[in-house]
């Protein structure tokens, strides 16, 4: 089932949705049925440009990405920061391609996971990285990967945790729980991810301490030509809300199973 919901997910992108609609257009105009024909080009011209413009996904994006402030260790008491043994660094995906460096082959949501793993375990060097997610549409282990690369950058062997079984949040939840406790520990995922991945964690019973990383809604208060017209940015930025729908749909059908 994690493997279909997966493989299923990027069909119901912008530019897939947009493409069908498109071949249904040519469809129908074949078989000479205009109303359809024009319907679906309406369609698709209605989803590139709303969605294009990020019409209202990069807004609901940045209010789910803001709702965790980013972890300055300051802010915790000293005391708070020695009893943190566990930094959670989540899972997402890698490509395994040999030509490249491991670094290269995560994808830039797991490397900057691993990045801000490492910056707070250095500031916490009492502390253990645990790398968690296992292999999905790679043969390769995400947490090997991930693993891998923060060695590369100098963390320790001996520093690392690696939990190369989980396939989803839910199921890291469930690795996780029994070594995490009631102890406080840093949860490392996404700005997008991390509502989620501390409802679970908190659920279960343990104490993450948030630190969102990878924010893809970024806005400088200065207006750019790029406003005024769809860009594929703001497409990209939709598929990443339509995957968090998503995550939300496939945790609450997780809950009805169980």
């Amino acid at each position: 089932m994690i493997e279909f919901a997966q493989f299923l997910v990027p069909f119901f992108a912008p530019l897939p949705i947009g493409v069908f609609c498109l071949l249904l257009t040519l469809f129908f105009m074949i078989l000479r049925m205009h109303k359809m024909a024009g319907f679906f080009l309406v369609t698709t011209l209605c989803l590139f440009i709303v969605l294009g413009y990020g019409l209202p996904t990069r807004q609901q994006l940045g209010t789910l990405e803001r709702k965790y402030a980013p972890l300055h260790l300051e802010k915790i008491s000293k005391e708070e920061q020695q009893k943190i043994r566990f930094i959670v660094v989540l899972g997402s995906a890698n490509i395994t391609d040999p030509a490249l460096p491991e670094s290269n082959q995560l994808n830039s949501a797991s490397l900057y996971r691993v990045v801000e793993g490492i910056r707070l375990q250095r500031e916490l060097p009492q502390s253990f990285l645990i790398f968690t997610g296992g292999a999905n549409q790679d043969p390769r282990a995400n947490a090997v990967v991930a693993s891998r690369v923060a060695e590369s950058l100098g963390v320790g062997k001996e520093q690392m945790i690696i939990k190369e079984r989980p396939r989803d949040t839910a199921e890291e939840v469930k690795v996780l729980q029994p070594m995490l406790k009631d102890m406080p520990f840093i949860l490392v995922t996404s700005a997008a991810h991390m509502e989620r991945a501390m409802q679970l964690f908190q659920e279960a019973g343990t104490k993450p301490i948030a630190a969102p990383t990878d924010f893809l809604v970024k806005n400088n208060g200065q207006l750019t030509s790029s406003a005024f017209v769809p860009t594929c940015e703001n497409l990209k930025l939709s598929q990443r809300m339509i995957y968090a729908w998503a995550s939300q749909a496939w945790n609450t059908i997780n809950q009805l199973i169980q």
